[in-house]
């Protein structure tokens, strides 16, 4: 068996995403974001930042939006590629590095599945600058988190992993309570003529304080934050696994 570390986070299992997280309810997630577009009024072009394989920019299509999509993997954007609308607009850039897109040019952004926790609390400010520069004033910013409860009680120290026939995987988590990040270590073992193949990824993320949010996006230029947890109408709890967050941009400096 051969095994091979990725320094990419997603270009080894970008092979395998689609089956991995077949349990995840995007269409769930587009109509809570068709809700919150059709609240706010005339959104028409959106960004989603950290799109994956596209399964979101490809649903929120068929409600008749543009949609871009930007991605550090490019194994993840080979796969959007196939998935999305012919001409779709997809960029490879690992955030925070600005994105390559015309300022104030999209009317909402959305960053789904937990990536702003792949962020360093000291990189949130760019992080929503980058996105606040690409909307106008007035767009909306709809994303999610993991919360401390999830990283501390749900991966904290454990491991798992399963046989899903075409691959394997087994997964370690540690969790740094005074850092507050949990590193993932993500062995992935796929058929192939010669047998099975190993690939490695470290993965790490990070959990934030509400005002901690609040502020990074006030630096950023954006006003009115809300929460609700996990893609539905009613505030979080205690025991919240997954928070989603809405900003408003503000409006453009005066020049």
């Amino acid at each position: 068996m051969s095994a091979t570390a990725s320094t990419v986070p997603y270009d080894a299992l970008s092979a395998v995403y689609d089956r991995w997280t077949a349990q995840n309810d995007y269409s769930r997630w587009a109509a809570y974001l068709a809700d919150r577009f059709s609240a706010h009024g005339d959104v028409r072009r959106v960004l989603d930042v950290c799109c994956g394989t596209g399964s979101l920019i490809a649903l929120l299509q068929m409600q008749g939006l543009e949609v871009s999509g930007a991605d550090g993997s490019e194994g993840m954007l080979m796969r959007a590629r196939t998935r999305t609308a012919p001409g779709t607009e997809l960029f490879h850039v690992r955030l925070p590095a600005p994105l390559p897109v015309a300022d104030a040019s999209y009317d909402a952004a959305v960053c789904s599945f937990d990536s702003v926790n792949y962020f360093r609390p000291d990189q949130l400010p760019e992080l929503f600058t980058c996105v606040a520069k690409a909307l106008r004033p007035g767009g909306l910013f709809v994303f999610d988190v993991n919360t401390r409860y999830k990283l501390e009680n749900l991966h904290g120290n454990s491991h798992y992993g399963d046989d899903l026939d075409s691959f394997a995987y087994v997964w370690r988590n540690r969790y740094h309570p005074e850092e507050h990040r949990c590193d993932f270590t993500i062995s992935l073992f796929t058929r192939g003529t010669e047998g099975f193949a190993k690939q490695v990824e470290q993965h790490s993320q990070w959990w934030f304080d509400p005002e901690e949010i609040r502020s990074a996006g006030r630096m950023a230029g954006f006003e009115a934050a809300t929460v609700t947890e996990d893609y539905e109408d009613h505030h979080p709890g205690p025991k919240t696994m997954r928070e989603t967050w809405t900003f408003v941009r503000g409006p453009a400096p005066a020049a």
